[in-house]
């Protein structure tokens, strides 16, 4: 086929002119429309990561449900980044930001999403060079996204598009079988879910006193905030860890200086502390009330995070990595008896890594989630698998409560079990899968699972993918407040170890 040369050098500009040319039929072949850019893109307008990138979006059908979701009515920016998502999930690999911008594109080229999309991601993702090879068990964590813009959503009432399954070990991916490449994944949707907004405290700042003394003199150091109604706040390190011993045994670790700050609405005392990764925020709230409506605007469902929640103490973490955003690292806490909440935010290029060593070093009396904590979700895990074999991990996409990956026991089998929100994500995820089944060349023989005898009880969909190299087993289950997923995967494309694994009749 012969193509139009590229007009106007800006490559989202270009795609947009083939198409119009040529008809969207271009974009529905991912190896001719490899051949049409290698033709017309010149080295000045796109690297090789970018037409590889481009070319992956057209071979996993990203058109199709960031269409849906802009047709359904969602915000196209917001649509881009779900389907980013998938994308970054179906290649195998972690860079979120890039496969955002290669859906804007590929959206813009058809018109159905804003240039000011597309500019907007081009300005913020990094360079699309080849895929790194997989990392050892566990790998490094990865990322999804979350838009600033949104409004926040920290319960089960959020919107609920695309949802997805799977991930891997505390913030990575599974390692292919020796000697393979990157794992393929089958394309995993997912959903949307809003950005609950940071802890903030308000008023004007009070002096700053250094922890560190004038010499090597000796004393506390007490400060206010220079209202004449604020009273005297003491920043001295020793005194802010007895204070804040309910969090931390010592929440002063690493700190450098403190100062105190004008205390917002229902709060009594408002430190800032400099950390050698960020900042450290410390708030003692005037009641209940206060500390739990600020703990529900934190702990929100975007991707990327991890949480924990038992009523007396909370703890939350955002990996901007894994979460596809420039957002800082994050990892917040919380005491409801004492009434008192930190929260340790990355500045620069601060990694979740570092924040959470920081968060480590203060000798925290609140600990990271290692297991599946929904009991629902471990009553799902144990229909055939042994929930002590799973182990918590940060979300991969917007929408999941929680996510773990979980020991097979057999061999080239890797399995992801996560929770979402509401039955509406969970439904949409599996009308997914149902549809990569319906369109498979080679399917399972499960069909629909059930719980011996009566209705069925869950969606269950095995097939071989595309490329033929992956085997793709999907599940889930309609039990009341359940919204659980699972999805297996074999690399070596062994469809029937799949199902010989899991029975679909149990």
């Amino acid at each position: 086929m012969s193509v139009a040369g590229p007009g106007p050098s800006e490559l989202h500009d270009t795609l947009r002119e083939l198409v119009a040319a040529h008809g969207p039929g271009i974009l529905a072949d991912a190896g001719g429309f490899r051949g049409m850019l290698d033709d017309v893109l010149t080295e000045e307008q796109a690297t090789t990561g970018d037409i590889n990138l481009l070319v992956d979006a057209v071979r996993f059908g990203v058109l199709q449900p960031l269409g849906q979701l802009i047709d359904g009515g969602a915000d196209p920016a917001r649509a881009v980044e779900e389907a980013g998502a998938r994308l970054a999930r179906d290649r195998g690999g972690d860079d979120l930001a890039a496969s955002s911008w290669a859906s804007a594109v590929l959206g813009y080229a058809v018109g159905s999403v804003p240039v000011a999309v597309v500019l907007r991601h081009s300005s913020s993702r990094p360079s699309t060079g080849p895929l790194p090879p997989p990392a050892a068990w566990p790998p490094p964590p990865v990322a999804a996204s979350a838009d600033p813009a949104s409004p926040p959503v920290g319960s089960p009432a959020g919107p609920a598009p695309y949802p997805a399954p799977a991930a891997f070990p505390p913030g990575g991916h599974p390692a292919a079988p020796a000697g393979a490449g990157p794992p393929r994944r089958g394309a995993v949707p997912w959903i949307a879910a809003a950005v609950a907004g940071a802890v903030l405290v308000g008023g004007g700042v009070g002096a700053l006193l250094a922890l560190s003394r004038d010499g090597d003199e000796p004393g506390p150091r007490t400060r206010t905030s220079g209202g004449p109604t604020t009273p005297a706040v003491d920043v001295d390190p020793a005194a802010v860890d007895e204070r804040y011993g309910a969090l931390s045994s010592r929440i002063t670790a690493g700190v450098s200086a403190c100062e105190a700050e004008e205390p917002g609405t229902g709060q009594s005392e408002v430190l800032r502390c400099t950390v050698s990764t960020g900042t450290l925020r410390l708030v003692t709230y005037a009641d209940d009330a206060a500390l739990v409506a600020a703990r529900a605007a934190r702990l929100d469902y975007r991707a990327g995070t991890l949480t924990a929640d038992n009523d007396a103490t909370a703890l939350y973490e955002f990996d901007p990595e894994r979460g596809g955003t420039t957002d800082p690292a994050v990892v917040y806490w919380d005491s409801r008896t004492a009434l008192q909440s930190a929260q340790l935010e990355g500045e620069g290029t601060a990694t979740i890594d570092a924040v959470v060593a920081a968060f480590s070093a203060t000798a925290p009396r609140v600990a990271e989630p290692t297991a599946p904590a929904h009991p629902v979700l471990r009553e799902f895990i144990d229909i055939n698998m042994d929930v002590a074999g799973c182990t918590r991990q940060r979300t991969y996409f917007p929408g999941e409560t929680e996510e773990s990956t979980c020991a097979a026991g057999v061999d080239d089998i890797v399995v992801t079990v996560g929770r979402y929100a509401t039955r509406k994500q969970l439904r949409a995820d599996r009308k997914y899968y149902k549809d990569q089944y319906d369109d498979a060349v080679t399917q399972g023989d499960g069909g629909t699972w059930r719980f011996g005898e009566g209705e069925p009880e869950g969606g269950y969909y095995a097939y071989l993918d595309s490329s033929g190299e992956t085997a793709i087993l999907y599940w889930d289950w309609n039990s009341q407040d359940c919204h659980c997923y699972g999805v297996a995967w074999s690399f070596e494309g062994d469809l029937g170890k799949l199902e010989s694994w899991w029975p679909s009749d149990d």
